[in-house]
């Protein structure tokens, strides 16, 4: 089974399959915003290049600590 969603930073539509790590977000309605990949990977490299922190150095052991 999949689900369809727009990513909310460049407008293109997407079809998620079960294994996405944002399925499970979406599918329980406990976040209605989706970021594509390409879009997710330029915002990181914005932000390390503008800031210069690499998020590995702020949580060695690769915890998400995002909240939808």
């Amino acid at each position: 089974m999949s689900l369809e969603a727009k990513c909310m930073t460049c407008r293109k539509e997407y079809r998620l399959e079960a294994s996405d790590p944002y399925y499970p977000k979406l599918k329980m309605n406990l976040t209605k915003l989706y970021i594509c990949k390409s879009c997710s990977t330029a915002m990181k490299e914005e932000a390390i290049s503008s800031t210069g922190l690499n998020p590995g150095m702020l949580d060695p052991k690769g915890h998400d600590k995002l909240v939808p």
